[in-house]
């Protein structure tokens, strides 16, 4: 389990880092949407927060806007984007199902739901093979096609358990705040560092997995010697 385990958070520190530009261009978007809401005389604060409840934004969107358009505190602008984007994560666990199985009778919304079928078996394999914690390592990567809504949605339609799943997202989202958190302060630097994080995982896998074929070659090799000298 271990090796399996080590080699899929390799592969989502490296998911990570060719996919920050994604960041830039979120925070790009989102600030349009920000200055839109602004105008409305709603506070800076506020407006982060909302834009963390927009399905292709999240926390993409909402951190970088509260930290680099509005120069807000980073610890407050983490907390409300974190709790903005977990409000629409239990009634999608609770509500998709009943919702789909009443909708799905009208044409347009068979074709929606039928769609996100589909997203969830794409990522199906992940979320089986580690559970709660693949749900969690899914949500916390924040990519457009990931995130709360994406997970909520991917939970409901494979049946997972409500609370598990909720424990599992708010971890995710938790997660997904802090790399979002540290990219955004950290800009260039950010990247230097989940390269340099990159490389020290990876440095640590490859001893980890010679010291292992040296062990298991060494035990098979005590297991022979015993065979050779048992008597027939």
């Amino acid at each position: 389990m271990r090796r399996p385990c080590t080699a899929l958070v390799f592969a989502l520190f490296v998911v990570l880092l060719i996919t920050s530009p994604t960041l830039l261009l979120a925070a790009r978007d989102a600030g349009s949407v920000a200055d839109s809401l602004r105008e409305r005389g709603i506070p800076p604060l506020l407006v982060a927060g909302l834009i963390s409840m927009i399905p292709i934004f999240e926390l993409r969107g909402g951190i970088p806007v509260g930290i680099a358009l509005f120069k807000l505190h980073p610890v407050t602008v983490y907390f409300t984007c974190v709790v903005f984007n977990l409000i629409p994560v239990l009634p999608i666990l609770l509500l998709l199902n009943p919702l789909r199985r009443l909708l799905s009778r009208v044409p347009p919304f068979r074709g929606l739901f039928r769609y996100l079928e589909r997203k969830a078996a794409k990522n199906k394999r992940l979320i089986e093979r580690y559970e709660e914690i693949g749900l969690t390592l899914f949500v916390a990567i924040p990519l457009p096609v990931t995130g709360a809504w994406t997970g909520s949605i991917i939970a409901e339609v494979m049946g997972l358990k409500v609370m598990k799943s909720f424990l599992s997202i708010t971890l995710g989202v938790a997660l997904a705040g802090i790399i979002v958190t540290m990219l955004t302060l950290l800009r260039i630097y950010g990247l230097v560092g989940a390269l340099a994080i990159l490389l020290t995982f990876l440095i640590v896998y490859i001893i980890r997995a010679r010291r292992d074929l040296r062990s298991g070659k060494e035990k098979k090799t005590g297991e022979t010697d015993r065979e050779e000298h048992i008597p027939s």
